[in-house]
């Protein structure tokens, strides 16, 4: 039995704060302001300044992809200029141990005082021999080296969006050659890199994941090892994963027994703003023409919405601009028109642009909405570019009050590897609107996004998501009280001092060994 006195948020529907939390073998016991007389005289420990919350959760995160790229690849975000981000370039190079394959992440135009994205030649001088990807910061471009170029198979050069000259690779071209990149990383480095991804969400004071996965790895390898690695680890620590694969092949889904589909790559209805693909309503500003893409047939994504919400699945779908939000949502209606459910919770990612009348929609069908409020932070994708592509538009972008006034359940995820897993970065994003002030949470309303309507829109908030009498000890513990910081203070001043799940201090370090014998044996876990 652990008794904790201190500050105790329980972010639960009533903002409740407490002075104890009592935990046992794991599940929390008593909240109380006054402790009762069986427990005096027992050990007790003082959070003093620090505070008590539920765990915190990441709600849409490409797992092995991230993990892969923060525990064994590089990263070119801070880079200023095309000749900094060679430097990284050689400087990795210089110290990886022969890799098949290279893949880099967080190019952007924006940000770079070139204005532009390096091109394959430029990787040619820095990288000659082993093939190169590096993926652009919004996760639906890329820039390839001549030595993967060499590689693509030949229809590949057909594909829309693909620009041999450069290397820039775009739209359904990105898709397919991205699968192709993943599929030449050695299994032993993505399993090293899963594991070391745990511990890195963990450091964070993240103990819950919702992950899509299935990004061209062979024989869909990263499903089955992030699968493997999410029951070894619940067995382990308690960390928590729920998956969904991003596929419209139901019997992949029937043969691993997964009760999710969806995500981006696949299932992906459109692009993003990055890229100029997302799909809109009404033109991009700066192009006339440009109305962005839906990647399937409108009958395709029925289809598949139909049947996956039939075999009583939970769906979630990558919509970006307001006519792929009109599209998912018409899909959801239809199907649930079709074959009546009760509360499934289907879930809409990013929903960055969304229509009046599709808000009224989405509430109707009790759809969710998972969004990265770290794009609104994002100096990679700024607003003076936003307005440049969308204009006015963007003032009603992404607008957080407004869901929640309506509401509409809300769940924050970082998108990862597109932007950090890191709570404390959305927290900020939610609190500091860059469109609209008016569409600033309060902290106490931001938490939840990373709480309790996360766990809700996984339904898991019987057991987790809040600290109440009954439910399990999934807990973080804050170096301050997050209620009494500014909105600008809270980047700089927060911080993730310990996770703990079950009432545990997170342990890491699974080996590969460990992997396998808590994956493959044990009890029942949910994933």
């Amino acid at each position: 039995m652990t008794i904790y006195k201190g500050n105790i948020l329980s972010c639960d529907n009533e903002n409740r704060k407490w002075k104890y939390l009592i935990e046992h073998k794991g599940i929390i016991r008593h909240l109380c302001d006054e402790l009762p007389q069986e427990f005096q005289g027992k050990p007790v420990i003082d959070l003093g300044d620090k505070t008590l919350l539920p765990a915190l959760g990441d709600g849409h995160i490409h797992f092995s992809n991230w993990a892969l790229l923060a525990a064994s690849q590089f990263d070119v975000r801070k880079a200023e200029n095309i000749k900094g981000i060679q430097q990284i370039i050689s400087r990795f190079m210089d110290s990886a141990k022969k890799p098949k394959v290279v893949i880099g992440f967080g190019i952007s135009r924006h940000s770079l005082e070139e204005g532009r994205l390096i091109t394959r030649q430029e990787l040619d001088q820095v990288c000659p021999e082993v093939p190169m990807m590096l993926i652009c910061y919004d996760g639906h471009s890329s820039i390839a080296n001549s030595s993967l170029m060499d590689l693509f198979p030949e229809e590949f050069k057909g594909l829309r969006g693909f620009h041999e000259q450069t290397g820039q690779l775009f739209q359904v071209a990105y898709f397919s050659c991205t699968d192709f990149a993943t599929s030449l990383v050695p299994t032993g480095q993505l399993i090293k890199s899963i594991l070391k991804g745990f511990d890195l969400l963990a450091e964070r004071g993240i103990g819950m994941m919702h992950c899509v996965e299935g990004i061209g790895f062979p024989g869909d390898a990263d499903v089955t090892l992030v699968s493997l690695a999410a029951r070894a680890m619940a067995r382990k620590t308690g960390f928590q994963t729920r998956l969904s694969f991003q596929t419209m092949d139901l019997n992949k889904i029937r043969k691993r027994k997964l009760s999710r589909v969806g995500g981006c790559f696949a299932t992906a209805i459109d692009g993003c703003f990055g890229a100029c693909d997302a799909a809109l309503q009404e033109p991009y500003t700066d192009d006339p023409e440009n109305l962005g893409i839906l990647f399937q047939e409108e009958e395709e994504l029925m289809s598949f919405v139909r049947d996956a919400h039939k075999a009583g699945l939970q769906i979630s779908l990558h919509t970006i601009g307001d006519a792929a939000v009109k599209r998912a949502v018409n899909a959801f209606e239809i199907a649930q028109n079709e074959f009546p459910r009760e509360d499934c919770r289907h879930i809409l990612i990013h929903a960055c642009l969304i229509q009046e009348e599709d808000m009224k929609r989405i509430m109707e069908l009790n759809l969710t909405i998972t969004l990265q409020p770290s794009f609104l932070a994002s100096p990679l994708e700024p607003l003076s570019y936003l307005k440049e592509i969308l204009g006015d538009r963007i003032n009603t972008g992404s607008p957080l009050k407004r869901f929640l006034q309506e509401g509409i359940p809300l769940s924050g995820g970082s998108d990862g590897p597109v932007t950090h897993p890191d709570p404390i970065e959305g927290l900020t994003a939610c609190m500091n609107h860059p469109y609209d002030p008016k569409q600033s949470l309060t902290m106490e309303e931001a938490l939840k996004l990373y709480t309790s309507t996360l766990c809700y829109s996984s339904f898991d908030q019987g057991d987790r998501g809040t600290l109440e009498a009954g439910k399990i000890a999934d807990m973080t513990l804050l170096n301050c009280d997050p209620l009494k910081l500014g909105a600008h203070e809270v980047k700089e001043k927060l911080k993730v001092e310990q996770l703990y799940l079950k009432g545990k201090k997170y342990k890491g370090g699974m080996t590969i060994a460990g992997l396998l014998i808590r994956g493959l044996f044990g009890r029942k876990v949910k994933i």
